[in-house]
């Protein structure tokens, strides 16, 4: 149905939630000289306002979602008859037929019948359109606002723990095994925030800080190659972080947490740092504001501070950061986003221990006469980011959007005397700009569209490069065009099959292109049961980082312009269904067999006559593996329980040896529960086996650099909900286990959390 094709902006996670962008196509069609208006509430059989419902004119592009009232406003509809429908996740879905008369305000209000399983989960991520998830042909997870907010997440790399197939390794996201471990350089792992990519422009890394987390709508995460529909950067997988709405009515919250670090229980350790015998503080603020002014525009911002002492030596953190949204509706049909960010941070940064014996304290590198690295550097950091998207419904099957991006950052290394920033020169100043245009159109009812281009570039430049050209500046301009038909050529089948066109200049004498289709099949045989399979091709061209990084002053480095991009063909076969268990609990299982060969792979290798490490290309690789995930919600939702596990079997096919740094065995069982009254409790465990292979050449320099372990976290909390207040107190890594969360970097101890939000 095209009112789900065209929910490409449509974000609904849960029956409690708004969805981000459905509010983009709030939006009437061209103004008619005959139109009037549809309003009313939604509410549970108790009577109980439901929000983030959604309600769409079916076979119209027009649809909304409830605020926190659980009202609904549709504005600016053809007279004539229309059919409402009204879905939710959790609910019976309805639908009423009206007749609106020129000038008319109808009040319509829906009543939904609680059932387990009816409605979908809409996702936007699979296929750059809104669709249920249950019937998306990939694999996909989905994380709501409420479990951002029981665990007290404050950056996305903490959100991302707590997904089936997903692992993070300090400050770098692996999704099923595509990464191994370079310091978040050359990300494989595509981040998009609504929808416009954030990468940072030097080292193509993830800006794990730079999110507003607080006004975060939904979080989804694309397991597999994603290049057909997003190019490089998706590899190995996507993340896709939108954020909230305007609320129909005002909205505020304010978040305040205070924790510390547990003293270290090693005396060994505690002998070589003192402050490791006392306790470490951490705490932060956040706060934020929403509304709409007017019929035509609304806002939000989302502040934040957060300070951190650290439980090593010198890993100390402050940010600020700043986001601000603003939505402008001219016209029926029309709409302006902004979406604005703004970061500074100070942060001691540890890069590699001083041996197993001495774990808290960094080390020291000094093999190249004249010179003394360590294992840590201070730094300044700015990030700006500017995401302007226009989107105009130009008829009831067609509608295109236009998006503009930029992102920059400013690295300013600290002097270790004055200990104030020194100059840029010194450090980084690098732009990612570029912009996209995306046309969605309903061919014929059941065969869709999704057409578009896209341009993006950098300008950096750093004092860690050495160019092609000899100078510190480098860049990689880039130019796409893709396309994906859809079709259902009956009731239980759907296909899509995509193609993609990229070129890239690496410099001015050579320009990469690429081609990546996909086809992905589902299959619905019923409406418990999707079954689907994926075949696509992908590259990722090597960062500037990558090529260019020629520094000794922390862990030696030597530039690679030879580098090639990396290739993957992949395929997956995977079932979805979802298995009620009573009135309103149920089982949700996702099974997914994936075979991904990689040629071109880029890891970090020791080359011994330059006395360096060097990114180079393996000539071939194979990742392939199973996942399996389960969503268990019993009793009205009050017990939830999800349990995911993956398995890799990931192999350097050229050296006949297990690839660097990936675990065999990842698995993740959390649970949630209310208890007596407004007591709630819940727990994460978390485990990641031990790496059948580590990269020994960085344990020459580094003492105790292949020493990894098992991970097994086990993280606890309770809370206490009242009115607008949430009282929760978190106690991560309860069983204070003692890991290493990469290669000569120690995990956090045990740690407690003390949180209170107000919202209102």
């Amino acid at each position: 149905m095209f009112q789900v094709f065209i929910r490409t902006f449509f974000d609904p996670p849960s029956r409690r939630s708004v969805p981000a962008l459905w509010l983009c196509l709030c939006l009437a069609a061209p103004a008619a000289a005959q139109t009037g208006t549809i309003r009313g509430t939604v509410q549970d059989a108790d009577a109980q306002p439901l929000p983030g419902v959604h309600v769409v004119v079916a076979g119209t592009p027009r649809g909304t979602a409830t605020d926190a009232a659980g009202r609904y406003r549709l504005e600016g509809l053809p007279a004539g008859e229309h059919l409402l429908a009204v879905s939710a996740v959790g609910f019976r879905r309805a639908e009423r037929t009206v007749r609106l008369a020129p000038g008319d305000t109808l009040t319509v209000n829906f009543v939904l019948e609680e059932v387990v399983l009816q409605s979908g989960e809409v996702v936007v991520t699979a296929s750059r359109r809104a669709q249920l998830s249950n019937t998306a042909p990939v694999s996909l997870s989905v994380m709501t606002p409420r479990e951002l907010e029981t665990r007290n997440v404050v950056a996305l790399d903490e959100a991302l723990r707590y997904v089936p197939g997903v692992q993070v390794q300090e400050n770098q996201v692996n999704v099923r095994g595509a990464s191994g471990f370079a310091y978040n350089t050359g990300s494989r792992v595509l981040l998009l925030l609504d929808g416009a990519t954030l990468l940072t422009p030097d080292s193509d890394g993830l800006p794990l800080d730079a999110l507003p987390m607080a006004q975060v709508e939904q979080i989804e995460v694309l397991k597999g190659p994603g290049s057909a529909l997003y190019g490089s950067g998706a590899l190995g997988g996507v993340v896709h972080v939108i954020t909230k709405p305007f609320p129909e009515t005002p909205s505020s919250s304010v978040r305040l947490f205070g924790g510390v670090y547990e003293p270290v229980r090693y005396a060994l350790w505690r002998e070589k740092w003192d402050d490791a015998g006392r306790a470490r503080p951490f705490g932060g603020a956040t706060l934020t504001h929403a509304r709409r002014l007017n019929d035509r525009l609304g806002f939000w911002f989302n502040l934040a501070y957060r300070a951190d002492t650290g439980y090593l030596n010198f890993s100390r953190l402050w940010l600020v950061q700043g986001y601000a949204k603003v939505g402008y509706r001219p016209r029926p049909g029309l709409r302006l986003d902004v979406l604005a960010g703004l970061l500074a941070r100070e942060r001691d940064n540890f890069l590699f221990w001083n041996g197993g014996r001495d774990a808290l304290n960094p080390g020291n590198l000094s093999f190249t006469p004249g010179t003394s690295p360590t294992g840590t550097n201070d730094a300044f950091n700015n990030q700006f980011s500017l995401l302007p998207a226009f989107t105009h419904v130009v008829s009831e099957q067609v509608f295109y959007t236009l998006k503009a991006r930029l992102f920059a950052v400013v690295i300013r290394p600290i002097d270790d005397v004055t200990g104030k920033p020194r100059s840029v020169a010194d450090g980084t100043l690098g732009f990612r700009y570029g912009g996209e245009t995306q046309v969605n159109w309903q061919v014929r009812p059941g065969h869709h569209l999704t057409t578009g281009a896209s341009f993006d570039a950098n300008l950096t430049r750093s004092s860690f490069y050495v160019t092609t050209d000899g100078d510190e500046l480098g860049g990689q301009p880039e130019a796409a065009l893709f396309a994906q038909w859809e079709a259902t050529p009956g009731n239980h089948l759907q296909a899509v099959a995509g193609l993609r066109f990229d070129a890239y200049r690496i410099d001015a004498a050579e320009t990469v292109t690429r081609l990546s289709p996909k086809l992905n099949l589902a299959y619905t045989p019923g409406p418990s049961l999707t079954l689907r399979a994926a075949f696509g091709q992908g590259f990722r061209v090597p960062s500037l980082a990558e090529r260019f990084t020629d520094n000794r002053d922390f862990v030696p480095i030597a530039r690679n312009p030879e580098l090639r991009p990396e290739e993957s063909t992949s395929v997956e076969a995977g079932l979805r269904t979802l298995l009620p268990l009573s009135r309103t609990g149920g089982i949700r299982l996702d099974l997914a067999l994936f075979w991904n060969d990689l040629a071109n792979l880029i890891e970090p290798k020791f080359v011994p006559e330059r006395r360096a490490f060097q990114f180079v290309n393996l000539t071939r690789a194979r990742i392939r593996g199973l996942e399996a995930a389960l969503d268990l919600d019993l009793a009205d939702e009050r017990v939830r329980t999800r349990l995911g596990y993956t398995f890799l079997d990931a192999n350097d096919r050229t050296a006949g040896a297990p690839l660097p740094f990936r675990p065999r065995h990842l698995l993740l069982a959390s649970l949630d529960a209310r208890l007596i009254g407004p007591l709630e409790a819940g727990f994460d465990y978390r485990f990641a086996s031990r790496p059948e292979r580590v990269e020994s050449d960085f344990a020459r320099f580094v003492p105790d650099a292949d020493l990894l372990v098992d991970t097994r976290v086990l993280d606890l909390r309770l809370a206490v909900r009242h009115g607008g207040l949430h009282l929760a107190f978190l106690v991560k890594n309860a069983l204070e286990y003692y890991y290493l969360e990469r290669p000569a970097y120690l995990a956090a101890p045990r740690n407690y959390t003390l949180r209170l939000q107000w919202t209102h």
